[in-house]
């Protein structure tokens, strides 16, 4: 052990005791019998008595840590937190922005609600709304198609997002 633990916890009649690393050794060398026996675990600076089970699972995973930390220099994997810098954190790079599904499913939403709005409307607002919209005739090319000015176009177009603002929101 490179350092000696600050505290030992001993387990005695399903109770943990705190005892000094120094009474430890003390207790080990009058009673070999009782102490040598006792399965300890290193935990963040101090030494705690566990069962059996308990110290095989601990040593195990920490055989495991080791053995993937070691195949993982072989291969030259890289983990995400050794691209953590001061300006970036390497978790940011596991965040996917692309597939916002809240964001779609109420985009999805918005657009059934405008498509029945939309059907509400009267069929030569709804055409005007089409051309303009959907098919994308600008509003001077549908001023000459009605024979009327493109400032008339725009001002039924406006009407009627107006129209479609007040559906939409009840």
């Amino acid at each position: 052990m490179k350092y000696a633990p600050k505290k030992v916890f001993i387990l005695s009649n399903g109770k943990y005791t705190e005892i000094s690393y120094e009474e430890l050794c003390r207790l080990t060398k009058e009673d070999k019998t009782t102490y040598t026996d006792k399965l300890f675990i290193p935990l963040h600076g101090m030494l705690m008595e566990v069962t059996e089970s308990s110290y095989k699972d601990f040593y195990k995973d920490k055989r495991r840590q080791k053995y993937l930390y070691e195949q993982s220099e072989e291969n030259g994997d890289i983990s995400y937190d050794m691209l953590t810098t001061d300006e970036f954190s390497g978790e940011n790079i596991l965040i996917d922005d692309s597939n916002d599904i809240a964001a779609q499913v109420e985009n999805k939403i918005m657009a059934d609600k405008l498509k029945q709005a939309i059907l509400s409307l009267p069929e030569e607002e709804q055409l005007l709304i089409y051309r303009h919209y959907y098919a994308e005739i600008t509003e001077t090319e549908i001023a000459h198609l009605y024979g009327i000015s493109q400032q008339a176009v725009s001002k039924r177009i406006s009407k009627i997002r107006v129209k479609l603002k007040k559906l939409l929101e009840n």
